[in-house]
């Protein structure tokens, strides 16, 4: 008797372990095949009417160099590369369908800075940091009418941002 609730025992154990490596195995595949911003970009940027413009980061490091001492240019030095897809020309049915790509679109590893939803116009701004340094920052705009993504590559500080919205801001209010 003690021998064959053991053998039982072990069989419910080993039915266990494949169900969970079963479901981890599920659950890694679905991970991985949500889509992401790169592939939301390169889907829609082949669209008829749409408009796709990629600075890489030769690009952007030899415009860099020709920047000079301007006010600007210590944020123009830290950006690697930027991405933009406008969808704003694009027949209805093409915004229709980036809108819902965009519901699906997974932002794990981001962390959201602000979201406006006004009248069906739906806005996030999102940031993916590594350690203390912002990598990326995505701007995701999806709507009726307004359907664009731009995203920044670089390498920034929070303080790089503050300082940028400070020079802005005074800027606009006629300060330098």
């Amino acid at each position: 008797k003690r021998f064959k609730k053991q053998v039982k025992c072990e069989q419910k154990n080993r039915t266990m372990k494949k169900c969970l490596f079963t479901l981890l195995l599920f659950c890694v595949c679905c991970m991985s095949f949500a889509p992401n911003v790169d592939g939301l970009l390169d889907k829609f940027s082949s669209e008829k009417n749409a408009e796709c413009v990629k600075v890489s980061r030769l690009i952007m490091s030899l415009g860099s160099m020709f920047v000079g001492q301007d006010e600007d240019a210590w944020i123009l030095k830290k950006i690697k590369s930027i991405r933009v897809l406008d969808l704003d020309d694009c027949q209805t049915n093409v915004k229709e369908r980036f809108h819902r790509e965009v519901d699906k679109l997974c932002f794990n590893g981001y962390d959201e800075l602000i979201r406006v939803n006004d009248e069906g116009e739906k806005v996030r701004v999102l940031m993916r940091m590594k350690k203390e340094t912002i990598c990326e920052l995505l701007l995701v705009c999806a709507g009726k009418e307004d359907c664009a993504i731009v995203q920044i590559n670089g390498k920034f500080t929070k303080d790089d941002i503050d300082k940028l919205v400070n020079q802005e801001t005074g800027k606009k209010h006629g300060r330098s």
